[in-house]
């Protein structure tokens, strides 16, 4: 496998969604190519981060702010309104 094979498969082979043969392609590539292999750990470290990362919240009063701001702009879009400048 080429490089750009690898690197354009990598998801793919991240997500185990590939075939075995390709698999031990991949992983022969990766074990010989640093170029390769820095994608890879740079793409495994990533995903394993963002999987334990936890959601946030907003702060209080910010999403009933925001849902208002949004209906006010919705609200300037419709036919027949007057839009004011900022």
């Amino acid at each position: 496998m080429t490089c750009k094979e690898v690197l354009d498969a990598l998801s793919d082979y991240l997500d185990a969604d590939m075939k075995e043969e390709v698999v031990t392609e991949m992983r022969r590539h990766i074990g010989v190519c640093s170029d390769c292999r820095a994608e890879f750990d740079t793409l495994s470290m990533t995903i394993k981060l963002y999987k334990h990362e936890s959601a946030t919240s907003m702060p209080d009063g910010c999403h009933d702010r925001l849902v208002k701001i949004l209906e006010i702009e919705k609200l300037k879009l419709k036919p027949g309104s007057t839009k004011t400048e900022s």
